[in-house]
């Protein structure tokens, strides 16, 4: 049964369970860290808490989710270089998902290991490399103009539910897409719409429109709509002004094994 747990209570658990993982895997278990808001003291009574255990090569990628004194628990094996691997690639979840690489908090390390830190480095080196950002944007930019086209379609309908529902998924494709084009991986998906408020490159009047899009202030179904259509068009001129490519109209066959 789910019951209400403090921040010091996860901490303990997550020690509780690594001995577990430790025990059973002995050196193969190369470190075990508390990720999500747990990590950050950003947890709440009912949060879940994430686990990570860094792993040797020869173990499969995994995950396990279980009740432990009350509170969900989610174990996820990471091989290492699999793990370096995802550190440094960046796709249309990195601005909600990077966050696991950078703010881990380390409840085991193997001794004389250097591998978390290994991990973060890779994470802070792909910070600068503008060819993978520019190369996302474009691929969430693609799934910005899905989201709309969905949220057409749900406005055709007129059911006020699917409207509210498109609209919220709408102003999560371009939550991704301002962090992606500002380099940046929001602290808590939950005030991730507030902190991007703050980015320094974003689409005009980006701030008063995603906030009635997301539903932040007080206004009718139409005005969120009508700032939808609007933020859309916003965000069409601004990709254009970062020279980020993303339509094509040429058909790509597929090729023949050798």
């Amino acid at each position: 049964m789910i019951r209400r747990a403090t921040h010091e209570e996860r901490i303990h658990l997550a020690h509780e369970i690594c001995k577990e993982v430790k025990d059973a895997l002995g050196d193969d278990l190369r470190a075990f860290v508390i990720f999500a808001s747990t990590a950050k003291n950003q947890d709440g009574p009912y949060s879940d808490l994430e686990l990570m255990a860094v792993v040797t090569d020869d173990y499969k990628k995994d995950a396990c989710g279980f009740m432990r004194d009350g509170v969900y628990c989610e174990v996820y094996y990471e091989p290492f270089s699999k793990a370096l691997k995802d550190a440094a690639e960046v796709d249309t979840d990195w601005p909600i998902a990077a966050d696991q690489w950078h703010r881990m908090l380390p409840i085991y390390v193997r001794e004389g290991d250097d591998c978390l830190d290994q991990i973060r480095t890779a994470a802070h080196k792909v910070l600068k490399d503008e060819v993978k950002f520019r190369r996302c944007a474009g691929e969430v930019m693609v799934e910005v103009q899905e989201e709309i086209c969905s949220l057409m379609n749900a406005w055709e309908r007129k059911v006020t539910s699917d409207t509210s529902t498109q609209l919220f998924h709408f102003s999560s494709s371009v939550l991704r897409l301002v962090g992606v084009v500002n380099h940046y991986f929001y602290q808590s998906y939950r005030n991730a719409w507030e902190e991007s408020k703050d980015l320094p490159n974003l689409p005009k009047d980006y701030a008063r429109l995603i906030e009635m899009v997301h539903g932040e202030v007080e206004t009718s179904l139409q005005n969120r709509y009508n700032a939808a259509l609007e933020l859309w068009q916003n965000i069409q001129d601004w990709v254009k002004e970062q020279g980020i490519e993303w339509t094509r109209s040429d058909l790509k066959l597929p090729k023949k094994e050798a």
